[in-house]
């Protein structure tokens, strides 16, 4: 008898784990699971490629999914990470960055500071916007300084 009180026990605590294993990863959802596509474009100033910069997609209301982004360099970038950009409307802010003239880093010292330099319009305050649809495969940003 004691025997199958236990068995009955333990088998009840197995399906209790399973159901809150089961429950657990439904609720929480998979971020691997959204439509998402690997954007890559160019990114100028003044009709000149941004050496060093850094670019995000921040998605708006209505679009589910991860900021993503990725490296500026030479002017191009390819946000990838995270499986791409999520599929609908995002502010976009783009940062760029060069060597510090201020700086009181030895010259020729490799790392030195940097300050970014775009205006605010392109990243704090920004006013750039894009819609990633299934079939984007680029999106290019022509940035002035004026």
């Amino acid at each position: 008898m004691k025997s199958s009180v236990l068995e009955i026990r333990a088998t009840a605590a197995s399906l209790s784990v399973a159901a809150s294993l089961s429950i657990f990863a439904l609720g929480c959802g998979n971020s691997s699971d959204m439509d998402k596509v690997v954007v890559s474009g160019v990114v100028t100033l003044d009709g000149q490629p941004i050496s060093n910069g850094e670019i995000r997609f921040i998605p708006t209301s209505g679009t589910i999914g991860p900021v993503s982004g990725g490296a500026i360099k030479d002017g191009a970038y390819t946000a990838q990470a995270k499986g791409g950009v999520p599929i609908g409307t995002h502010q976009v802010e783009i940062k760029a960055y060069r060597a510090n003239p201020k700086s009181k880093a030895a010259a020729g010292a490799e790392g030195g500071a940097a300050e970014q330099y775009l205006d605010a319009r392109y990243n704090s305050q920004t006013t750039l916007t894009a819609t990633i649809e299934p079939d984007t495969e680029t999106k290019d940003f022509a940035l002035t300084s004026k």
